[in-house]
């Protein structure tokens, strides 16, 4: 029995190098058996790429099914409110937003981004039907949810063209956030029929500004950066 010198672990009579740590084995009164079977196997096993067209198949059918079952359990059993659309809606969302993985070769970023913020604006659709009130989704729920798919796409065009580095990619973020807020705000003020102004918004906006001149000042500056680089351990291009 061979143990190693460098890390005193317990040895299999075929190993010629430590598992763990590489170490050569040395024992002169047990040299390494290289006839008998080895405990590990020497390939690596690599399993299969399910293909892309399998996944479609299964999340279709799997989402598919779900909706079907769940319209007729409502349809024939639980027949209270039409508790199924809010099924068959959230299935709808899923399958539009697995749309990347399904097509990736294929399918634009920016139309799977709009098509993400069109199935939220149909759900939430179904969910003004079903509970109608006071013009909340015209004039709340589908300004809201434009305004952030609008975002989501600037996002997605300074990720995939502009800005690459994880300082500036903050900038942008910290800016699109001051800006939802503000634009929430103004949305719930008119919908109440309240005189616009800005409240709550203008601390996020204040924030936003203060942080992304310090961010804006580290990305020109370039011994700044390459110091808050090292010092938090970003990889950038």
């Amino acid at each position: 029995m061979s143990y190693c010198v460098n890390c005193g672990v317990e040895l299999d009579k075929t190993c010629k190098v430590c598992p763990l740590c590489n170490t050569k084995v040395i024992n002169p009164k047990q040299p390494p058996d290289t006839a008998a079977p080895k405990p590990f196997p020497s390939l690596e096993g690599h399993a299969e790429q399910v293909p892309r067209r399998d996944i479609t198949i299964l999340m279709t059918v799997i989402l598919a099914t779900t909706a079907v079952v769940c319209g007729l359990l409502n349809l024939f059993f639980f027949q209270f409110g039409s508790w199924s659309l809010y099924v068959i809606g959230i299935c709808v969302v899923l399958w539009i937003f697995f749309l990347p993985l399904f097509f990736s070769a294929k399918l634009n970023p920016y139309v799977s981004l709009f098509l993400d913020g069109l199935s939220i604006a149909m759900y939430f659709g179904i969910i003004a039907w079903l509970h109608p009130g006071r013009g909340w989704y015209v004039q709340l729920a589908v300004p809201i949810i434009g305004i952030i798919t609008v975002l989501f796409l600037i996002f997605a065009f300074c990720l995939r063209y502009r800005h690459r580095s994880i300082l500036s990619l903050a900038a942008v973020v910290l800016a699109e956030i001051a800006v939802l807020t503000i634009c929430i705000e103004l949305l719930i003020q008119h919908y109440y029929q309240e005189p616009l102004a800005l409240s709550w918004s203008a601390v996020v906006l204040t924030c936003s500004v203060i942080i992304d001149g310090a961010l804006i000042t580290i990305l020109r500056r370039s011994g700044l950066r390459n110091e808050v680089r090292k010092r938090m351990h970003i990889l950038d291009p």
